[in-house]
This record gives structure tokens, sequence and C-alpha cells, in this order.
């Protein structure tokens, strides 16, 4: 998703084409704020969604880029890696159920070596493609006090 400011019924406080503002995306409901370059988004910024979603940390390009904390309208959060607007890399994503994922990324999905900790304490170590897990390496389960 590449984030420009161009809706035609924006509204800017500060200087949202080089510099630190403040860009309101009133057609689509969100709010940036953050820096700028070249009237796109660029460095450390803040994105708020309608959704009630939100994105802080890094941005290039106008993409989230660099290292970010992602939080979901579920209440579940990824902080880690962006690349190209989505997880990618190293992260950990937090369940709103207790649930935890630690581990690789790729374009948005659980991919390679991870740990899957469940909210009893049981923990899934293995291999993931696709979000999916592929190969069950170790199993530690939580014991009972």
């Amino acid at each position: 998703m590449l984030l420009v400011c161009s809706s035609a019924n924006a509204q800017c406080k500060g200087k949202c084409r080089n510099g630190k503002g403040v860009y309101t995306d009133v057609d689509n409901g969100w709010v940036y704020d953050g820096t700028f370059k070249d009237g796109l988004f660029e460095g450390k910024g803040t994105i708020t969604y309608k959704s009630g979603a939100k994105y802080t940390g890094d941005f290039k390009s106008g993409k989230r880029e660099g290292k970010g904390t992602y939080t979901y309208p579920t209440g579940d959060i990824y902080t880690g890696d962006f690349k190209n607007g989505l997880p990618d890399g190293k992260g950990i994503y937090t369940f709103a159920t207790g649930d935890r994922y630690e581990g690789d990324f790729k374009e948005g999905k659980r991919e390679g070596r991870g740990t899957y900790t469940f909210s009893s304490g049981t923990q899934q170590i293995g291999e993931f493609e696709a979000g999916e897990l592929v190969e069950e390496i170790k199993i530690i389960r939580k014991k009972k006090e």
C-alpha cells in the first residue's frame, strides 16, 4: 500500500511536502502524523485508520518499511520488520487471544523458522510456509503447577 498525499478532501497541518506534519485523508478516514519527503511519508510516523488499526514506525517512499508496530482492529499486534507495507523479516505477532508467534515473516505471512506459543504456555517450534506449519520440530508443554 503506497500512502501518498493526494486526496481531494485532505487536510495538512505543518510541512506535508518536506518536514514534519499531520495529514488527514477525510475521504478514506485515516490520519498520518510524522515526517515527509517530496510529499511521501518518510522516516518516523504514526498512521491511524478509521477501522481502529494503527501503525507506528518507519516509512520509506510512502510505504511501511523498516521497524514498526501494527495494531489490528481485532486487538492483534505485530511488532517487527516491514517491507513493501507488509510484515517481512523477523517479528512477533501477538493474538488478542493470548497466543503468540515469534519468528520469520514473508509478505505478511509466517515463513521459515518460528515458535508459536499458545496462551496455555505450550510452545510449538517448527517451519512455516505461507502462514501454515509444514514441519513440527519440537513441542514444549508447560508443566502444571
